[in-house]
C-alpha cells in the first residue's frame, strides 16, 4: 500500500495523509509517526495499536520522552504556526503546547532525555535544560542537513551524552577578513589545497559532549567519509557509527575511545544509505545485539561481545595515557618521530648555512613535515582498510523487509518535497517476550535462548509498514528471522475516536505514560 491513509473504522471516508517521518522512543516501546495531518503514536506493547492521534497540521519531526506525555514536534512549513524553524513542546494528556521555540535555521533533528533537549540545525546544535527550556550551550558542527546525532537514553538522568559530527573548519577559516583566512585562500577567493586537506581530515570525526558538565568527553576519528548514523548503547558505554559509504559499522568504547578496542562489523560490500543504528538488550551469553538498517530494505543484526568479563580491557580503556606508555610499538613510533624532528632541525640549519632565506627554509621544512605526516596518515588508513577487509565481523542475521509497492517511490519523493525525512529503514531492537522464549524450547529440553538468545527487530519499510521479527542470534538457528506481526502506520487510526479528552487517556491506559511527570516550563 502507498503512503496514503485509509478510512477510519465504520467505513467513513477520511482525508488522505502521508507519512513524513517516524521515530522510536528511548526504550523502543512506542513509535511516533509524523504525517501531513498531525502526529500518531503506536504502542508496541499493546499489539501495535494506535493509542494517540492529534491533527495539528503537517509535521516533519515527532520525538517522545520515553513513555511520558511529553512530545516534541516540528512542523513541515505548510503554515506559519507549523514552520520547520519552530519547535513545539506538546503535552499529549492535555493537548496543550507547553513551549514554542523559534530558530534561525531549519531544524534537522531533535533528541531529548530526562535532563536535556538537543536541537540540531545545519551548522550547529543547541542544548537546552528540559525543566526550564533555557539555552545552556551552542556547539558548532559540520554541515549536518540530515541531522546526524546520537544521545544517551539514561532513564535515571545521571548521564547525558550527545555525539555530533566535528566541525570541519576551524573558526579562523570560517571568519572572513581574518589574516588566517586570507593566507589560506587564492586570488579568486577559493580555499587552497592546504585548507581543503584540513577540511577532508575532519570528515567522519565524532565529538562526544557531556551535557551535564558542559565539556567535550573525547574526539573519535570514526570514518573517512561524512557520518550517516550514530547510536549510543543504553548505558552510554558504546557508540556505534556509520558513514555515508555504508559498508562498515564501527563500535567505539567510551570514554577513552581507544582505536585498539574499536569493533568493526561488515554491513556489506556495496555502499548503502544507513538509515539507523540501534542497540538492543543484553543476550544470555553476555553480548549486546546491534542492528543497522538501510534504505535498501534490509536490517543487518550483529552481536557485540562486551568487555565486562575482561578486567584488563576495562583498565586499558580507563587509562588511555598509560596505555601509550606501556605499548612498545607506540614507544618506538614516538622515538622515530623524535629522530625525524632532529633530522628536520638539521636540514633547517643546513639551509640557513647555505644562505637560504628564513621564509624559504620554513616553507621547505613545512613541506617535509607535511610529507611525513601524510605518509603516516596514509599508513594508518591503509592499515584500517586492511583491518576492515580481514578482521571485520559479519552479521549473525539479516532481516529483509517486505518489498515496497509500485507507488512508493512517487509517494516518497512527494513526502521529501514536503519536508519529510523518509521512513524506510527506521528500526529498533527489543527483548523477546517471555512467552516466545518458552515456545523456543526444543523437544529434547534444550533452550535456544541459552545458546545465543533471541530478540525482536522492529522496522518500517518504504510503505510505512511496521514489521516485527523474531531473530535468533545463534548462527545455527534454523528460525533466524520470522515475521511475527505487521501493521501499516499510515492507514491506522486511533483506537478510540470520541471526545479529545477521552482520546488523550488512551496513551495512559496502554502504559505509554509511565515515568516522571512533565517538566514545567
Amino acid at each position: 500500500a502507498p503512503l496514503m491513509s485509509g478510512g477510519p473504522p465504520g467505513g467513513e471516508a477520511a482525508d488522505a495523509s502521508e507519512v513524513l517521518a517516524v521515530s522510536f522512543n528511548q526504550d523502543q516501546s512506542c513509535l511516533a509517526v509524523a504525517t501531513t495531518r498531525g502526529v500518531k503514536i503506536f504502542s508496541l506493547d499493546a499489539g501495535l495499536e494506535c493509542v494517540f492521534e492529534h491533527r495539528m497540521g503537517a509535521c516533519r519531526i515527532a520525538e517522545m520522552l520515553f513513555r511520558s506525555s511529553l512530545l516534541v514536534v516540528v512542523g513541515a512549513g505548510e503554515t506559519h504556526d507549523m514552520s520547520p524553524r519552530r519547535l513545539k513542546v506538546f503535552n499529549t494528556s492535555t493537548r496543550a503546547v507547553i513551549a514554542d521555540l523559534p530558530f534561525p535555521d531549519t531544524i534537522a533533528a531533535v533528541r531529548l532525555d530526562r535532563q536535556k533537549l538537543v536541537v540540531v540545525e545545519a551548522r550547529r546544535a543547541t542544548i537546552f535544560d528540559l525543566a526550564t527550556l533555557a539555552t545552556q550551550r551552542t556547539i558548532a558542527t559540520a554541515r549536518n542537513e540530515r541531522g546526524v546525532v546520537a544521545m544517551t537514553a539514561d532513564e535515571t538522568g545521571e548521564t547525558s551524552l550527545v555525539a555530533l559530527p566535528a566541525e570541519t573548519l576551524l573558526p579562523a577559516f570560517v571568519q572572513t577578513g581574518t589574516k588566517a583566512n586570507k593566507a589560506n585562500t587564492r586570488g579568486d577567493g577559493q580555499r587552497d589545497g592546504a585548507t581543503d586537506s584540513r577540511v577532508a581530515s575532519r570528515l567522519g570525526v565524532v565529538v562526544v559532549h557531556d551535557c551535564l558538565n558542559h565539556h567535550a568527553v573525547c574526539e573519535i576519528r570514526a570514518h573517512r567519509a561524512p557520518l550517516a548514523a550514530m547510536a549510543f548503547s543504553s548505558d552510554g558505554r558504546y557508540l556505534a557509527t556509520a558513514s555515508e559509504r555504508g559498508t562498515v559499522i564501527r563500535v567505539h568504547v567510551l570514554p577513552a575511545a581507544d582505536e585498539r578496542l574499536t569493533k568493526t562489523f561488515r554491513r556489506g560490500v556495496q555502499g548503502a544509505v544507513v538509515r539507523q543504528i540501534a542497540f538492543g538488550p543484553k543476550t544470555p551469553n553476555g553480548g549486546i545485539a546491534l542492528a543497522a538498517s538501510s534504505e535498501k530494505g534490509t536490517v543487518h543484526v550483529f552481536r557485540l561481545a562486551t568487555f565486562e568479563d575482561d578486567d584488563e580491557a576495562v583498565e586499558k580503556n580507563k587509562n588511555a595515557s598509560s596505555l601509550r606508555a606501556s605499548d612498545p610499538d607506540r614507544t618506538a613510533s614516538d622515538a622515530r618521530d623524535a629522530e625525524g624532528g632532529d633530522e628536520r632541525k638539521t636540514k633547517w640549519q643546513t639551509w640557513r648555512a647555505l644562505g637560504v632565506g628564513a621564509a624559504s627554509a620554513t616553507a621547505k621544512l613545512a613541506g617535509a613535515v607535511s610529507k611525513k605526516l601524510a605518509g603516516a596518515a596514509l599508513g594508518r588508513e591503509l592499515a584500517r582498510s586492511a583491518a576492515d577487509a580481514l578482521d571485520a565481523e559479519r552479521e549473525v542475521a539479516t532481516v529483509r523487509l517486505p518489498a515496497v509497492s509500485e507507488g512508493c517511490e512517487a509517494a516518497r519523493a512527494k513526502a521529501a518535497a514536503r519536508g519529510g525525512f523518509g521512513v524506510a529503514g527506521v528500526c529498533a531492537v527489543r527483548a523477546a517476550p517471555a512467552s516466545f522464549a518458552e515456545s523456543r524450547v526444543t523437544e529434547d529440553g534444550n533452550d535456544d535462548m541459552a545458546r545465543g538468545g533471541s530478540i525482536r527487530v522492529v522496522a518500517v519499510n518504504g510503505d510505512a509498514l511496521l514489521c516485527e521479527y523474531s531473530v535468533g542470534l545463534d548462527k545455527n538457528d534454523t528460525c533466524c528471522a520470522v515475521l511475527e506481526r505487521e501493521r501499516c502506520v499510515a492507514r491506522a487510526e486511533a483506537t478510540t475516536r470520541v471526545a479529545e479528552a477521552e482520546t488523550a487517556k488512551d496513551i495512559v491506559t496502554c502504559g505509554c505514560a509511565r515515568g516522571s511527570p512533565l517538566p514545567s516550563p
